[in-house]
């Protein structure tokens, strides 16, 4: 055994991530990373008492992808390795479902692991996040606005996954395999400074290491192990908070004011996000932004105040109430007005940004932005972008008979009504009328948290961007 093998070692038992007996799927991609990850858990499975197994799913984004599986083969069954071989097609499933291919991929990736595990008795999912990922993680997540748990987002355990080589910086990998005498596959689209991720991991971090401090990344992941610590205490208080305090019914939230407001305020912010996850689906869409406004409503206890926000959830301050639920099941004298109509004047946008209000969703920003050519399209996560050369009319409004919604299937325009589109994508039939979308005269260029009409979608020849941007409430994703 090395250096490096009794490192890991130790890592996983004083982390307690494998027991003897477990049956552990290591995503093996082929990289360096992945290369090392099963070949150290392969080293030490008579001393673990584990057995290794090792899954690759190829993407089908990358030519070399088949010579990435026929060396994942070899090399398994060169050592007798249990090995399993997914194929999927990620970037037609990122194009159906309007996700980046990073997102698609990662995504079918980890279902392909728990169904992998599923089926054949698996107990533990292993994959090679390491050092450096988790350095990356920090910064990338800090400089988008991440709190606390942000900012520890890579544990070392979560759930049946788990990551052994945290322990082990990417230049200790490279030594590793270069001490074993193992070849790996190189995805060249790493070197590509096109995503963020890429730019912090070739740029900034060499930068830092070079500049700065040559410990910098293991100086960034003992921070982020920091912060995941402090992140569950703080969590671990306000869940004590949440289920002493708070009254959970239904679809309903209820809580002191006076007993809220005692709290510090990163307890407090805490248990906020508690309500927003007892309530909602996920919590991709709940921002800072969202606990803040969320807080604000609990400034004083004076009168009734309220507030929307994702998922169809609504916030009203009732004195020294604050009472959280589903807007269908809110104020039952609240009012729904299905004429309300918010257009956007798109002559005005291009003059500069406006914000809008929008009943039922929050306060928006638009603004219509000239793009030249060679450009790249923009991505931003939290902005929708549509080609405004192609919309004469922009209105957010309810749903109407002879609406339509453009879907793209294999490169094609298909139209489709929004009715059938809504009852596809199982939209609760009680909130569809109560649904805003975005539209140009009948076709609808946006439903909020669902889908963007094809027809809609920028591309190398737009001159002209129409970009909104929900800033309380509102769904933006889809």
């Amino acid at each position: 055994m090395n250096g490096f093998e009794s490192k890991v070692l130790n890592f996983i038992r004083d982390n307690e991530l494998l027991t003897a007996s477990d049956k552990v799927l290591v995503g093996f991609s082929g990289g360096a990373d992945s290369t090392a990850l099963l070949t150290v858990l392969f080293e030490l499975r008579k001393l673990l008492g584990i057995e290794v197994y090792a899954l690759h799913v190829n993407h089908g984004i990358r030519q070399e992808a088949g010579e990435d599986a026929s060396f994942t083969r070899d090399f398994c069954s060169e050592r007798g390795i249990g090995y399993f071989l997914v194929e999927e097609d990620v970037p037609r499933y990122a194009k159906e479902n309007k996700l980046t291919e990073e997102e698609a991929g990662r995504g079918i990736r980890y279902e392909a692991f728990e169904k992998c595990a599923a089926q054949n008795g698996i107990d533990k999912i292993a994959v090679a996040h390491h050092q450096n990922d988790a350095a990356e993680t920090l910064l990338h997540n800090l400089m988008r606005g991440s709190g606390i748990h942000g900012a520890g987002a890579i544990r070392p355990k979560r759930d049946n996954i788990v990551r052994p080589l945290l322990c082990v910086s990417r230049n200790e990998i490279e030594q590793y395999l270069r001490e074993k005498g193992l070849n790996y596959c190189i995805d060249a689209t790493n070197e590509e400074n096109i995503h963020t991720r890429n730019k912090i991991r070739n740029v900034l971090i060499p930068y830092a290491e070079k500049e700065i401090n040559t410990g910098a990344v293991d100086h960034l992941y003992r921070a982020a192990e920091r912060f995941a610590k402090a992140d569950k205490y703080i969590n671990s208080v306000a869940k004590a908070f949440f289920d002493k305090e708070v009254i959970c019914e239904e679809g309903r939230l209820e809580v002191d004011i006076n007993k809220l407001k005692e709290l510090p305020d990163v307890i407090a912010e805490a248990v906020a996000l508690q309500c927003f996850e007892c309530l909602t689906p996920a919590r991709k869409d709940i921002t800072s932004a969202h606990i803040k406004a969320l807080l604000e409503l609990t400034s004083d206890s004076s009168g009734t105040k309220s507030a929307d926000f994702p998922y169809m959830l609504s916030a009203i301050r009732q004195y020294n109430r604050l009472i959280i639920s589903k807007k269908s099941e809110r104020n039952p004298d609240s009012s729904f007005d299905k004429e309300t109509e918010i257009g956007l004047d798109l002559q005005e946008l291009s003059a500069g940004e406006k914000t809008y209000e929008l009943p039922g969703m929050g306060q928006f920003k638009a603004a219509v932005i000239k793009r030249k050519p060679g450009d790249a399209i923009p991505s931003d996560t939290y902005t929708k972008w549509f080609d405004c050369d192609r919309i004469q009319t922009a209105v957010f409004r309810h749903r109407k008979k002879d609406d339509r919604i453009y879907i793209d299937m294999n490169g094609r325009d298909c139209e489709k009504k929004l009715s059938k589109f809504m009852t596809d994508v199982k939209i609760p039939a009680r909130e569809r009328d109560e649904i805003y979308v975005l539209a140009d005269g009948d076709h609808v260029l946006w439903v909020p948290g669902y889908r963007m009409s094809s027809k809609a979608k920028i591309s190398e020849d737009t001159k002209s961007i129409l970009a909104i941007n929900f800033i309380f409430g509102g769904k933006n994703s889809g």
